[in-house]
C-alpha cells in the first residue's frame, strides 16, 4: 500500500510520542522553524527582542542621527 505524504507525516508525529522527552522537544523545536520558514513567520529570541526594546527606546529618546549628521558623515569619510 502506498502511503501519501500526509500519511507518512501523521504515522511519523504519532510514534515521537515513543521517543525521549529530549528528542520530542527537539522535534517541536524543529517543526516551529520549518513551518515559520514556510509561512514567513520569524519568532524573535530573548537577545533579538532587547535588541529592539534598545531601539526603540533610542528612537523614543532621539538618539539617532538626523539625516543631516548622515549626510555630513558621509561628506566627510565617503560612502
Amino acid at each position: 500500500m502506498h502511503m501519501t505524504t500526509q500519511q507518512k507525516v501523521e504515522s511519523l508525529i504519532r510514534q515521537t510520542t515513543e521517543l525521549p522527552e529530549e528528542a520530542q522537544a527537539e522535534l517541536v523545536q524543529s517543526l516551529v522553524e520549518m513551518r515559520s520558514q514556510h509561512l514567513g513567520i520569524y519568532n524573535l529570541d530573548g537577545d533579538e527582542r532587547e535588541a529592539l526594546a534598545r531601539s526603540a527606546e533610542d528612537e523614543r529618546l532621539g538618539r539617532f542621527a538626523s539625516d543631516d549628521e548622515i549626510d555630513q558623515m558621509f561628506a566627510r569619510y565617503g560612502a
